[in-house]
């Protein structure tokens, strides 16, 4: 996690201070200079931090669900690269670096000798078989690459919860869709479901049953309700109930223990918080910490101790011990972050006794506890624990003392892992990657640092002309680094900005947060710091451009323009305030190669401006573009009114675009966004070789247009849908070398041969269709032109399940054209859904997409229940659901079976209501004086289809009696 700059602490004197001063190393330690920094205090004057310069991007007004939005945006990039063939394409090649990055849960295999799964904040799941010592990536390149929570069954089963649990400031943190399952180390993943939660905090198994399982929900950060909270499920993942809601819409779940000693018990920590571009707001009466003795069916809010209800309380967390189940400990910071309390039960919660030695604690958790808010209890003893902080800490007498790590490793503390197999060894998990302790996880011991974990976290590269294995690059939290000397540092802080000079690649450039920059003419050997710039504003990423032609020319973007004309040594300022003159600052710069006097800056604010005579005058082209945040402008090299602008944020419905052109100069403005997924678009750069090749990299990849953004195509193979945040080019052989950034699997690099002359992509609308055995499902197959001529185009398909046919009319196409298909099933075909593969093949490419199939059970048995209780008050009516999936329609010899306790049933009228809400009514007012109703009510639904949400709806129509339904099961 970021730190503010150490202007926090130290004044605007960083920005003289020379790169000595800072670690030189990428690995960032406790207690160096500039590592300490308080974190970044919310400003009015805009996104000072990583988060807010993340999230400023992607929140525009009318934004809306940001989790939905990049889900949308990773099934659209997936559509688009299922529409191609990529065999003939190059392959990306990861290049690292295995520094580490940042770590949001660790855990160890019970069942497999030597194996550790590591959780990454924005880079999926990593897996060791050599205890600890090498990684290697276990995930899907199709899901989510932000994690939250990882649990490993007592059977080997691993589940991750997508969705980093702690919200970001200083880093940002990335939503993800649910948990996920991997009954195979981690080769092949399923999904479960939780979609929407957005964010995982915590995932608990019981011990004495690998199939039942407590998830934190902790949800939306930026929108308030939707799923959140506690949720359970008793059949490995399959179905899930929410065990413990929240008392308000901003109220999830962060934090969730069963007791390994007494499964029955299971102790939550619920937070309630929220955030918005221009503040956050993470603490709130819904804050607690909650008990349940009966397995998670009824809850109690602890007290006896504990901070009660109050619009102070923040991000809290919560442990038991396994060797004794009577003892708890919580952990709390207050809303603003500052830490509010330790807290230690010896009576399972009943009452608690406050730490008072509490100087390390509250230190360690800085003026952001949100950022940590756990406990770890060492599954032995009880009395001994650790705390994860700026350091960790640790104690072995209950919280009595506390010990900070005096060993070498990264700041900002997230996990720890106690080996179940191996005696003694610990593993812990922060901001720069993994570590192992073989001394039970003593801070006075010694600790070995994981290799080749590449889940780094880059906002820029910049790559040698005369060498593309020669790299620079700004890490998240872990300063500028460079491929040439092991990836050590040129620069600390956060590395941000980073430049190459094209003609001499011993002279580099590195900047670290807010604009604090250096330059060094010995490969980052040695560095000097900038020279003076004039601006009120320096942004997170304050950009830093040379002049392709004269690369001695330095531009350096505040909230006004600055250019040196001798390698950053000196400025002098050329603009004046480029933005509206708020928070904003210049974010985007790209100069004319044709004639160094154009230059044209684009603002995080929306705006956009021109210079034809270096800055004495400045021309606002701004109509035409979107008012979001600019990310990148580039000027072609042969015409200096062709430019190329990209924007943040997400379309959600509108019609505004990522990607734009002008050849006028920025006159009027071209949308060239065509089929690119709806997804913040990062950067976009000219092929060297051929400049009507366009590359985009975007928050779920890299992409490229062969005809100027006519039409565009996934980059490559084996790019994971991750964030890439900024591309660089150089020529190697004769070809293109392409290297990208991306925020959480490192750098990665592809040589690219070209493209097909003769290209078009394929597509199929409706996507999917469901009928009956013997039934027919039909799609439109269309074709475009992606580049070159329009070739025949003839039509198949395959993955067709047995006793079906599929039928193209016209059976071939010239690109460009469409046809229909029909897919018949016989009445033999099973029940089932399937992914049909369409294709199309043409003599210069083969493109294809997929139509879902499902072909829908007839008959057969339909089952849900709903165990949860629902209180019948007097006078009132309530309801209770059961959603079901199931195909076809349901049986004449249906049944509901009925489990209420009331003490007068002739009070009560329950009515099953259908999906189409259709009512049946089972039981209306008789039994007189009889309690309780524990009967299976048949009923005719032959009528009815079984998929959907059904009802129970229970009416107390009388005075004096209430009662609770207790459970319903509903066959169809």
């Amino acid at each position: 996690m970021r730190r503010i700059s150490v202007i926090a602490l130290i004044g605007i004197s960083l920005l003289l201070l020379p790169a000595a001063a800072l670690p030189d190393t990428a690995d960032r330690v406790v207690g160096s200079l500039g590592e300490e920094e308080e974190e970044e205090e919310e400003s009015p004057f805009g996104p000072n931090g990583s988060d807010d310069w993340f999230a400023r991007q992607r929140l525009h007004p009318g934004a809306g669900d940001i989790g939905a939005n990049l889900a949308r945006a990773v099934r659209g990039a997936k559509a688009l690269r299922d529409g191609h063939s990529l065999t003939a394409q190059a392959a990306w090649q990861s290049l690292g670096p295995g520094l580490g990055g940042r770590i949001s849960d660790i855990a160890v295999d019970p069942t497999r000798p030597d194996t550790v799964y590591a959780g990454a904040a924005s880079g999926g799941v990593w897996k060791s078989t050599d205890g600890g010592t090498t990684f290697t990536y276990a995930w899907s390149r199709d899901l989510p690459q932000s994690t939250g929570a990882l649990a490993v069954s007592g059977n080997g089963t691993l589940y991750v919860g997508t969705g980093e649990g702690a919200p970001g400031s200083a880093s940002y943190s990335f939503p993800g869709n649910g948990v996920y399952r991997s009954t195979d180390a981690g080769a092949t993943w399923q999904h479960l479901g939780l979609d929407g939660t957005d964010r995982i905090g915590r995932i608990s198994i019981d011990p004495t049953n690998p199939d039942r399982i407590f998830v934190a929900a902790a949800g939306k950060l930026y929108q308030p309700g939707g799923p959140r909270g506690i949720y359970a499920t008793t059949d490995g993942g399959t179905t899930w109930r929410q065990a413990l809601a929240g008392v308000n819409t901003t109220t999830g779940g962060i934090d969730v223990s069963i007791s390994p000693a007494e499964p029955n018990y299971v102790y939550a920590a619920l937070w309630d918080h929220s955030r918005t571009p221009a503040g956050r707001t993470y603490g709130g009466v819904g804050t607690g910490a909650y008990r349940s003795s009966d397995g998670g069916q009824t809850w109690t809010r602890l007290g006896g101790g504990l901070p009660a209800s109050d619009a102070n309380n923040g991000r809290l967390g919560i442990a038991v011990a396994k060797s004794d189940p009577a003892r708890l400990y919580v952990i709390s910071a207050d809303t603003t972050g500052n830490f509010q309390g330790f807290w230690t039960s010896t009576n399972r919660g009943d009452t608690w006794t406050k730490i008072t030695n509490t100087t390390a604690l509250s230190s360690s958790q800085s003026s952001y506890g949100w950022w940590f808010g756990r406990i770890f209890v060492d599954p032995a003893t009880a009395h001994h624990l650790w705390v994860p902080g700026v350091p960790m800490l640790e104690s072995s007498n209950a919280g009595g003392t506390w010990t900070s790590n005096s060993s070498a490793f990264h700041a900002d503390q997230h996990a720890v892992a106690v080996d179940p197999r191996v005696s003694g060894r610990v593993f812990i998990g922060n901001d720069g990657g993994v570590y192992r302790s073989t001394q039970n996880g003593s801070l006075t011991g010694s600790w070995t640092k994981a290799r080749d974990l590449s889940n780094m976290q880059f906002y820029t590269v910049a790559v040698s002309q005369q060498d593309p294995t020669r790299i620079s690059g700004g890490l998240q939290d872990n300063g500028s680094v460079r491929s040439w000397a092991g990836w050590g540092q040129i620069y600390g802080g956060d590395g941000l900005a980073n430049v190459i000079d094209p003609t001499n690649h011993n002279k580099v450039y590195a900047c670290a947060q807010n604009g604090a920059c250096v330059r060094s003419t010995d490969g980052g050997n040695s560095t000097s710091s900038f020279g003076s710039t004039t601006s009120s504003r320096r942004g997170w990423l304050t950009p830093v451009v040379l002049d392709p032609s004269n690369p001695a020319i330095v531009y350096y973007g505040g909230d006004r323009l600055n250019r040196s004309t001798n390698s950053a040594q000196s400025f002098s300022v050329i603009s004046p305030d480029l933005t509206h003159g708020t928070w904003a600052t210049i974010s985007a710069i790209g100069v004319a190669k044709s004639d160094g006097r154009v230059v044209y800056a684009g603002t995080e604010d929306g705006r956009m401006w021109v210079t034809r005579d270096t800055g004495a005058s400045w021309r606002e082209v701004t109509a035409g573009l979107p008012a979001r945040f600019v990310t990148r402008v580039t000027v072609d090299p042969t015409d200096a009114n062709l430019a190329h602008v990209t924007v943040s944020g997400y379309r959600n419905g509108s019609d505004l675009a990522h990607v734009f052109r002008t050849g006028d100069g920025g006159t009027t403005w071209t949308d060239i966004s065509g089929n690119l997924p709806d997804a913040p678009v990062n950067e976009v750069v000219q092929d060297p070789l051929d400049r009507s090749i366009l590359y985009v990299g975007s928050d779920v990849g890299a992409f490229v247009s062969t005809n100027g953004g006519g039409n565009w195509s996934p980059l490559g193979t084996g790019l994971p849908v991750v964030p890439v945040t900024d591309l660089a080019t150089s020529v190697a052989s004769g070809q293109t070398v392409l290297t990208a950034a991306t925020y959480g699997l490192g750098v990665y690099q592809i040589r690219l041969s070209g493209a097909p002359a003769n290209d078009f992509t394929l597509s199929a609308s409706p996507t999917s269709g469901a009928v009956d055995p013997g039934g027919t499902a039909t799609a439109t197959v269309t074709t475009s032109v992606v580049s070159g001529m329009a070739e025949s185009v003839a039509l198949s398909a395959s993955g067709l399940p047995a006793g079906t046919t599929a039928t193209f009319t016209p059976s071939s196409v010239t690109a460009g054209g469409s046809a229909t298909v029909a897919i018949t099933t016989s009445s033999s075909t099973p029940a089932g859904t399937y992914p049909v593969t369409l294709t199309g093949t043409a003599a210069s490419a083969t493109r294809s997409t997929t139509f879902t199939l499902t072909v829908n059970q007839v008959g057969g048995t339909c089952t849900g229940t709903n165990p949860t209780d629902v209180a019948i008050g007097d006078n009132t009516t309530v309801t209770s659901t059961i959603p079901l999936t199931c195909q076809g329609t349901a049986s004449p010899t249906s049944s509901v079976e009925v489990h209420i306790k009331h003490t007068y049933i002739g009070d009560l009228v329950v009515t099953l209501v259908a999906p189409d809400g259709s009512a049946y009514v089972l039981h209306n007012r008789s039994g007189g004086g009889t309690d309780n109703i524990d009967k299976t009510y048949p009923v005719d639904l032959s009528s009815e289809n079984r998929s959907g949400t059904w009802t129970l709806r229970v009416q107390d129509a009388a005075a004096q009696d209430v009662g609770t339904l207790d459970t319903w099961t509903l066959t169809l």
